[in-house]
């Protein structure tokens, strides 16, 4: 697994990071504020964070897009983000809209073995949740 993959990312950098794997194309900045309702300077903030872990490139006022370290990362991320969302629906019992939001939050800091715990749990495999088999994600 590439370092890049075990970064821990705050749930601001998931989001944007997220959002990015499923968008598969660069963003203007402004465009991206505007799709996540996130403030410029807290996006801007993000993005610079992101740049320096090298799972970006972006220049002010210039798109921003995925290296490809960033869509390793990024699909790494969102397969935790959606083992713990899954296991929160069927485990606890939380509602869509609530497990989607509070994995997005945990996605990020849960290490690996924690996710392989949680897919023994709901004896499923790691790769029944690729993210390159879902649907555009809401946010």
């Amino acid at each position: 697994m590439s370092q890049n993959a075990e970064m821990i990312l705050n749930s601001s950098e998931n989001q944007v990071l997220e959002f990015l794997f499923y968008w598969k194309r660069a963003i203007r900045p402004g465009d991206l504020k505007k799709e996540l309702n996130i403030k410029h300077t807290t996006l801007n903030s993000i993005l610079a964070r992101l740049e320096e872990k090298n799972v970006i490139t972006w220049e002010k006022y210039g798109p921003v897009s995925l290296t490809d370290a960033g869509r390793i990362s990024a699909s790494h991320l969102t397969n935790h983000h959606l083992i713990i969302e899954e296991y929160l629906k069927k485990t606890l019992k939380i509602t869509d809209k609530v497990a989607h939001q509070e994995a997005l939050q945990l996605a990020g800091t849960f290490s690996c073995r924690l996710i392989e715990a949680i897919c023994a749990k709901l004896d499923v495999s790691h790769h029944e949740f690729h993210p390159t088999f879902c649907n555009q994600r809401e946010y």
